[in-house]
């Protein structure tokens, strides 16, 4: 894995997820940090990203409409949710727009690092 985008807008579980990425076997080369779906998705226009991890709820651009725009773009990353509601209505959404992972809050660490060792490229 090359770059990897985590978009969450609660500074100290972004963080964790970067520290739990890093510390993985998964070889990446790049982290990017983003607070909004918007700020996501400027980055994911003018970057190659090949895996995002994205909230739902987020405040500018919410995580269901992130990833239908993320769907649009030339080159669309592997797309994993965290979330702290087990809503099966998220799930069939996301479902339907490819994402590969549902993570429940508080991350699993074993978890994400199988999620992020699975990754096809």
């Amino acid at each position: 894995m090359k770059k990897l985008v985590i978009v969450e807008d609660e500074k100290m579980i972004r963080q964790g997820i970067k520290i739990i990425a890093l510390r993985s076997q998964v070889p990446i080369e790049e982290i990017i940090e983003c607070k909004n779906g918007v700020e996501a998705l400027e980055i994911m226009k003018s970057q190659l990203i090949d895996v995002m991890i994205t909230d739902i709820r987020m405040p500018k651009m919410d995580g269901i409409q992130l990833i239908k725009e993320v769907n649009t773009l030339p080159c669309v990353p592997k797309v994993f949710v965290i979330s702290g509601y087990d809503d099966f209505s998220y799930v069939v959404e996301f479902l339907r727009n490819g994402v590969k992972e549902y993570l429940l809050k508080p991350v699993d660490r074993t978890k994400l690092i199988t999620a992020l060792e699975n990754v096809n490229f």
